[in-house]
């Protein structure tokens, strides 16, 4: 059985610009086909997998479980929303980058099927204002030991 506890955090660049220039903010949101977030609609949220295992067992309402030959991946949407301020009109859109926190040599951890390690990956480039939905998910090989995975995402939204 593994236990698995991912906290997203969002990290907010502003460009370049002062703040009274420009103002972008992103929040997490619960997809509703997805895992429930805790602290949903803020800048810092959180999903907690609880205690799962490869074979067997059961996965929370919104996640999907698939195992192959010497691996299983647990995977779930994520609402994401960026929107800008009012004074920046000539922002026509945003590019967004994750990295992890802590670095994970035994677990593969992807955001909208961008593997993410600790340098920073551009997950969109040319992202357009409003809500889109995302996918997580985090592969286990079955040569892991077994015990609690978790980390932290860091997220930068950057106007273009």
């Amino acid at each position: 059985m593994r236990g698995f506890w991912l906290v997203l955090v969002a990290l907010l660049l502003l460009s370049g610009r002062s703040s009274a220039q420009l103002s972008i903010s992103l929040t997490f949101v619960s997809d509703p086909s997805g895992i429930a977030l805790s602290g949903s609609g803020t800048s810092a949220a959180a999903m907690s997998f609880g205690t799962i295992q490869a074979f067997g067992g059961t996965v929370p309402s919104g996640v999907t479980k698939s195992v192959g030959a010497n691996s299983w991946t647990l995977s779930t949407s994520i609402d994401i929303t960026v929107q800008k301020g009012a004074l920046d009109l000539l922002s026509p859109s945003y590019t967004l980058t994750a990295s992890l926190q802590t670095s994970d040599l035994t677990n593969t951890w992807k955001f909208n099927a961008v593997t993410l390690s600790t340098t920073a990956a551009t997950i969109t480039s040319a992202g357009a204002y409003g809500t889109t939905a995302n996918s997580f998910s985090l592969t286990v090989p079955f040569s892991a030991s077994a015990g609690a995975i978790s980390n932290t995402i860091n997220f930068t939204v950057t106007a273009n």
